[in-house]
């Protein structure tokens, strides 16, 4: 990897590790609702590993970080060395390389809104029938499609809601500020790439597994409001305001 991404990428970790990270709701959910201590946590898509690093530090659990991103990979395992916890990082795909392990509490962060969407049924199959326990939890966080944020474009464009405009002149904006990014994909593929996750789409995807839901959180700015805290805003039209949901569901026991 080029060396200045490698350290962008250090450096972005490094970041999203403190509690006043963009994740912060992510952690205060998870320290809030599960008790992890010396339980076994699988993160999908462990990106940069920063969440994986810091679940293992924070609640005591042994985390699997897996990524098919070889550069995501480097970066994770450059992080360990300089945060030693209980965290195994690898390059994996989990559906042509299955894993032979169960797991307390399977986490996809900021993760399903990249995937292709003829993969979600099959990863979504595997990681609960064979991967989650019985009783076990999956935590599904992102930015849903409705919202301002759902471009990923922030980086280079700082235009919310960028996907409603025309994506001609869309497509020619992120061109004319294109980078490579940490990953294998610079910013223009990584738009491209993007499958349109909203709430709807996912619980279709989810609507036959063996699952059932316990919280559904979708944050926008306005929750910063002391008596507007713990209001869902997903109905229309404020659903549009959404930056983040968050699905936790439980695998029913058999």
């Amino acid at each position: 990897m080029d060396p200045l991404l490698f350290q962008e990428g250090i450096a972005y970790a490094e970041q999203n590790l403190g509690e006043n990270s963009h994740l912060w709701l992510d952690k205060k959910i998870l320290k809030e609702n599960f008790h992890l201590q010396n339980r076994q946590v699988l993160d999908f898509g462990c990106g940069m590993g920063n969440m994986s690093i810091w679940m293992a530090m924070e609640m005591g659990c042994q985390v699997d970080g897996f990524d098919i991103d070889e550069n995501h990979i480097e970066v994770c395992r450059a992080m360990q060395k300089k945060y030693p916890c209980d965290v195994r990082f690898e390059l994996r795909n989990i559906i042509n390389d299955p894993v032979d392990r169960q797991y307390d509490l399977i986490l996809l962060n900021d993760v399903i809104e990249h995937l292709n969407p003829e993969w979600i049924p099959g990863i979504l199959t595997t990681l609960v029938r064979i991967n989650l326990k019985d009783g076990g939890v999956l935590f599904i966080s992102y930015p849903p499609w409705e919202g301002p944020q759902a471009s990923h474009m922030q980086r280079a464009i700082r235009i919310p809601w960028l996907q409603y405009f025309p994506e001609r002149w869309v497509i020619r904006k992120i061109a004319r500020n294109n980078r490579q990014t940490v990953g294998r994909f610079d910013l223009l593929e990584e738009y491209l790439a993007l499958n349109h996750m909203c709430p709807k789409m996912l619980e279709g995807y989810l609507r036959d597994l063996p699952i059932r839901k316990i919280i559904r959180r979708s944050y926008t700015k306005l929750n910063r409001l002391p008596l507007l805290g713990q209001i869902n805003f997903n109905f229309f039209p404020a659903k549009f305001l959404v930056t983040k949901e968050f699905l936790v569901m439980v695998k029913s026991l058999v």
